[in-house]
């Protein structure tokens, strides 16, 4: 009598083989790229829990061998406890109303602590990012992605000497949400309010606010990292909502925006009077977008890097509401998304309807400028701040 083929050496066996091998391959690829680039041994942790997990459903094709047994046995408790060591360290989401720095929750999305986002700590997200666009990315070589990287890990070593931001969870949820294919969110409202030693809120410390619109790459903790600085040094609060992968104008994106500014309405330390709306790549669409359809709730504009929809710069409704008024427009001259040409264009129009508009197009900037330019970006916010 002919002997059956095992499962392994089975058509069946072959074909659900192969599968998983093409179906996961990209989580192996992931997994190692992880592991190769890590800083934190959080990531470290995850990459080594997912590289043992990846083989245990082709290991039940071998399940009659004892060998296979006590292999999938083994790299399941090292998985286990490789997540656990991982899991443990995730920021938890404590939002303390007293504190200068908190990310809050306006809708039911609510904080996961376990999510991927939140696992894996977003520097390393960022600099294994890096390594993608430098791969894919036609305006990013590898040299330059190099230049990017260590600013992402300057930035990031001093987030995480921070007290007030070290233990604030990641947003970036929201953002690979969109990124897949789901619909866009609000996320977390990030909040920042500089304290004054000695002091506290009345009438006479009432602050400005900059309200930040963040661009595709998500509300990024290096942005408030960056962002708190300015804040630190001129008084203002910082506000930053989260919404998908920055498209501010699908459904739920003005409404993100109009949350974010209820809560410096409603807060007694922010001057409503004074909240100047911001908008990073993407968020610069989002910036005019909202400044055109609601003009008398902000008092300036800050336009970094930005992605400009000329028609609605074009508009009567934005001409009418912006006539006369100030913004401020930082770009970098070798951007190759948001182009220097294509900014000027926007400021012209800007100009035709008597806006006060201060511009600078900064020789050496890219797409990435708010990384490695932040201290020219600085200087120049600061004085334009001050200047009231």
């Amino acid at each position: 009598m002919e002997k059956e083929p095992e499962a392994e050496s089975s058509s069946l066996g072959c074909i659900l083989s192969g599968t998983w091998t093409l179906l996961s391959l990209p989580f192996w690829l992931g997994a190692a790229g992880l592991l190769a680039v890590s800083t934190t041994s959080a990531s470290r942790f995850f990459a080594i829990a997912l590289i043992c997990l990846l083989p245990l459903p082709l290991n039940f094709l071998h399940w009659h061998k004892l060998s296979r047994k006590i292999t999938t046995g083994l790299l399941f408790l090292v998985a286990l406890g490789a997540f656990l060591l991982c899991a443990r360290q995730a920021p938890g989401h404590n939002d303390n109303p007293e504190a200068s720095a908190r990310v809050t929750y306006e809708n039911k999305s609510g904080h996961s602590r376990y999510s991927l986002a939140n696992l894996i700590p977003e520097v390393d997200q960022s600099i294994l990012g890096s390594y993608i666009l430098g791969a894919i990315d036609p305006n990013l070589n590898w040299s330059r992605s190099a230049v990017v990287r260590r600013s992402i890990r300057e930035i990031y070593d001093g987030l995480r000497g921070d007290p007030d931001l070290a233990s604030l969870p990641s947003t970036l949820g929201s953002s690979y949400r969109d990124m897949l294919g789901f619909k866009p969110r609000a996320g977390g409202l990030f909040i920042y309010i500089p304290q004054e030693p000695g002091s506290g809120p009345g009438p006479l410390q009432k602050k400005p606010a900059i309200v930040f619109l963040h661009g595709q790459l998500g509300n990024l903790q290096a942005c408030w990292a960056l962002w708190k600085r300015i804040a630190d040094t001129t008084g203002t609060a910082i506000v930053a909502p989260t919404f998908g992968a920055g498209s501010w104008s699908q459904e739920g994106g003005p409404g993100a925006i109009a949350q974010a500014r209820e809560f410096c309405v409603n807060n007694p330390q922010i001057d409503p009077d004074k909240l100047i709306l911001a908008g990073l790549s993407d968020g610069g669409a989002g910036v005019l977008r909202e400044a055109g359809a609601h003009p008398g709730k902000w008092q300036r504009l800050l336009l970094l890097s930005p992605v400009i929809e000329q028609h609605t710069l074009e508009s009567d409704t934005f001409a009418r509401g912006w006539s006369e008024r100030r913004a401020l427009i930082i770009t970098g001259e070798r951007d190759k998304r948001a182009t220097a040409d294509h900014v000027r264009r926007a400021e012209t129009s800007m100009k035709k309807i008597k806006m006060e508009v201060e511009s600078h197009y900064l020789a050496d900037g890219d797409q990435f400028l708010i990384y490695t330019g932040w201290s020219a970006l600085e200087e120049i916010i600061s004085q334009w701040l001050a200047d009231d």
